[in-house]
């Protein structure tokens, strides 16, 4: 059977429940936050390399000064 709770066990309940959220909340911010910390970084890696290799070709392009 279902056992009634009395106002003060309510009150405790909702008080852990809104706690484990706030953690909940935080942990997905968190995660939110470190996996766009690491696309930024990849993405300006990339960004580097390709820059990198335009300038290679560019020197590769050009013939030799004697």
């Amino acid at each position: 059977m279902t056992q009634i709770l009395s106002d003060t066990q309510v009150a405790a309940l909702r008080a852990r429940q809104r706690s484990r959220n706030r953690a909940l909340g935080l942990v997905l911010v968190a995660l939110a936050a470190l996996f766009f910390a690491i696309t930024i970084v990849k993405i300006g890696s990339h960004a580097k390399q390709l820059q990198e290799d335009k300038h290679a070709r560019a020197a590769a392009a050009q013939p030799a000064k004697n």
